[in-house]
């Protein structure tokens, strides 16, 4: 079974910046998000309690970029949500999901991220 995480970091595809162990990617154009970032282990693993401590260490660098992207942005978000289920593509990555003035807050602002249904079991 191929994982589309691991393949799309092979193919470079939408990489913003990486670290020796994470890759920070954008959001695919029909999200229609603007900002919207994946973080992503390197290393195809399933959850947390698989990673190194160097893995934690450098993902804690890797998200500090990522903040500092979005802050740098024109339209700066009011929050960035971040959201790491590993269900359907079961890669541990982390959706960053920003939320700019006058978009509705919450669970349904992440869903038009992550697909309606994303909270509802699988």
């Amino acid at each position: 079974m191929t994982c589309p995480i691991c393949d799309s970091q092979k193919e470079k595809i939408n990489i913003i910046q990486e670290t020796k162990h994470w890759v920070l990617r954008e959001a695919p154009s029909d999200k229609s998000l603007s900002g919207y970032l994946y973080l992503e282990s390197k290393r195809h693993v399933e959850s947390w309690a698989s990673l190194t401590k160097e893995e934690c260490s450098d993902y804690g660098q890797i998200l500090f970029s990522a903040l500092e992207s979005s802050s740098a942005l024109e339209v700066k978000p009011e929050k960035i949500y971040f959201a790491a289920i590993a269900e359907k593509v079961p890669h541990l990555h982390v959706h960053l999901v920003p939320r700019y003035e006058g978009q509705e807050k919450g669970i349904s602002h992440l869903e038009k991220a992550l697909g309606p249904g994303f909270s509802k079991p699988l």
